[in-house]
């Protein structure tokens, strides 16, 4: 596709990429990469999709592979695409990406409106594309969205992996007043792990270095506890029982690496 990022090499087949999936996402078997991997999966939610879609929100982010999920999501459940995100702390990454992959886009602007530039570039036509262009994190994504939704809908989302399941709770709170509403979550892709770099597969683009990577879901963990962003803390989100599993990787994580440990 002209002016647009490499067509990515899906991780699974378009018939399975609406389905939970376990496929292997590091090639390194260090305690420390397992336990990253751990930690991911849980992370990048994926719901199983087996009834009709009404609206995809697409969340602002710097992963630009959301963006072609989020196309392909319109053509298999002809559904229209609500995109949000303003200018966060998610956008010089964004303008980064679109630097270094060498796209033909304007930076400095809210995340939406360059999604929204890049969904039409893959063919959503641009009736099918709205935007909400004030939210600045998960938490506003979710208050701002419920502002434009009056009638109980069936939403997909569709954010950053790191952040997936972080934004499904705090949909979840925001649209708790509106009965009948269902939420579905669908990260882009499972992080695979390299040495060195993150990305959607062996051969596509970077998206994260290994060590933005490793303190991005550190933090996701560390967000989730119920006097952070919790009920006990900022009432972001309500109670969330991570896996003990999942627990017990961050901790080795942060035993292992103190300083990405460490969050405001």
């Amino acid at each position: 596709m002209s002016n647009c990022h490499p067509r990515l090499r899906p991780q699974e087949t378009t018939a399975s990429r609406w389905t939970a999936t376990r496929t292997s996402s590091t090639t390194t078997g260090s305690r420390s990469a397992l336990d990253e991997d751990v930690v991911a999966r849980y992370l990048a939610r994926r719901d199983p999709i087996d009834q009709p879609v009404d609206r995809i929100v697409l969340m602002g982010s710097a992963v630009l592979e959301s963006v072609e999920v989020a196309a392909e999501a319109h053509r298999v459940y002809s559904a229209p695409i609500l995109v949000s995100g303003g200018i966060g702390h998610s956008t010089q990454y964004l303008d980064d990406a679109v630097r270094r992959r060498g796209l033909d886009l304007a930076t400095g602007r809210p995340e939406s409106h360059v999604f929204r530039d890049l969904l039409l570039r893959y063919g959503v036509p641009a009736k099918e594309v709205s935007v909400e262009d004030r939210s600045t994190n998960c938490g506003e994504n979710a208050e701002f969205t419920r502002r434009l939704i009056a009638e109980p809908r069936t939403l997909l989302l569709i954010q950053d992996p790191t952040m997936q399941r972080r934004t499904h709770a705090c949909f979840e709170r925001s649209f708790a007043d509106l009965p009948g509403t269902t939420l579905l979550s669908h990260a882009p892709l499972i992080p695979w792990i390299g040495p060195d770099r993150v990305s959607a597969g062996p051969d596509t683009p970077e998206i994260w270095t290994r060590d933005r990577f490793r303190s991005l879901i550190l933090g996701e963990i560390h967000r989730l506890s119920p006097d952070v962003y919790g009920p006990q803390g900022r009432i972001f989100i309500d109670h969330i029982d991570v896996p003990a599993e999942v627990l017990a990787a961050y901790n080795r994580l942060v035993a292992a690496y103190p300083a990405s440990g460490r969050h405001p």
